[in-house]
C-alpha cells in the first residue's frame, strides 16, 4: 500500500508539471485531466565487467603497437639496352682478368689488314665471298651473325674480299688466295702462315677451332 501511495504520488507531481513518461522511454506534454495511460520507466545502469575491460583495452595496446610488414625493396634496372652474354663457361674464380672483347669487324682493304694483323701479332682471318653464292649468304645469316663469333676473345684481324662482280680486281684475288669454291674462309698466324683453310659453307665450331689453332702456333 505504502508503495502505491509512492507511485500516485509521484504520479501526481509530474502531471502537475506536465510530463508525462511514456511506455518507449520517450516524454510528451500533456494535460493532467486527459485520461492517458502511462506508466513509468526506471532505467538501471549497467554493470561493467571490469577484467572484461582489462582484456579489450590489452588487445587495444597490441593492435596499436603491432606494425604493419615493410614492402621489399624495389630495385630499379638502369638504362633499356640488353645485356651482352658470353656463350661458354665461365671463368673459375681467381683467374687472372681474361682479354677484352673485341667485336667482330670486317676490314675491306687487304694491304691494311695484312699490315695491322703483322703489327699486332694476332691472326688474319680472310674471307671470299660472293652476293650470288647461296652458301655465302648462308654464312652470313648463321655464322659470321653468330654471338660466338661475334664477341669472340681472341684477338684478331678479318678481312672479307668481295667476289661478286667478274673484274679483273677479282680474278686476281681468287688467283693470289687460290680460290677455286666460293665461299672460301682462310685463317692465318701472325707470321702471314696458312693455318686453315674452310671450303664452302663452314660452321661456327670450325671456325673458332681455325682462329685457336692459328693462335696458338708459334
Amino acid at each position: 500500500m505504502r508503495l502505491r501511495a509512492r507511485r500516485s504520488h509521484v504520479r501526481d507531481a509530474l502531471l502537475r508539471q506536465g510530463q508525462v513518461t511514456l511506455p518507449g522511454g520517450g516524454s510528451r506534454s500533456t494535460d493532467p485531466q486527459s485520461p492517458a495511460r502511462f506508466r513509468l520507466v526506471r532505467f538501471s545502469k549497467p554493470a561493467i565487467d571490469p577484467r572484461a575491460f582489462v582484456l579489450a583495452a590489452s588487445a587495444c595496446l597490441v593492435a596499436c603497437a603491432a606494425r604493419a610488414p615493410e614492402p621489399a625493396p624495389v630495385v630499379a634496372i638502369v638504362g633499356g639496352a640488353p645485356a651482352v652474354v658470353i656463350v661458354g663457361d665461365p671463368e673459375p674464380k681467381g683467374a687472372a682478368s681474361s682479354p677484352s672483347l673485341r667485336p667482330w669487324v670486317w676490314e675491306t682493304d687487304e694491304p691494311r689488314a695484312r699490315a695491322r694483323a703483322a703489327r699486332e701479332g694476332v691472326p688474319l682471318v680472310v674471307h671470299l665471298s660472293a652476293a650470288w653464292s647461296a652458301a655465302s649468304i648462308a654464312m652470313a645469316r648463321e655464322v659470321w651473325s653468330d654471338p660466338r663469333i661475334q664477341l669472340q676473345r681472341t684477338p684478331l684481324v678479318a678481312l672479307r674480299i668481295d667476289l661478286t662482280d667478274e673484274t679483273p680486281d677479282a680474278e686476281l684475288w681468287a688467283a693470289r688466295y687460290g680460290v677455286s669454291t666460293v665461299p672460301t674462309t682462310l685463317v692465318l698466324d701472325a707470321d702471314g702462315r696458312e693455318v686453315a683453310r674452310l671450303l664452302g659453307a663452314c660452321t661456327v665450331e670450325e671456325v673458332l677451332a681455325a682462329i685457336r689453332k692459328a693462335a696458338a702456333d708459334p
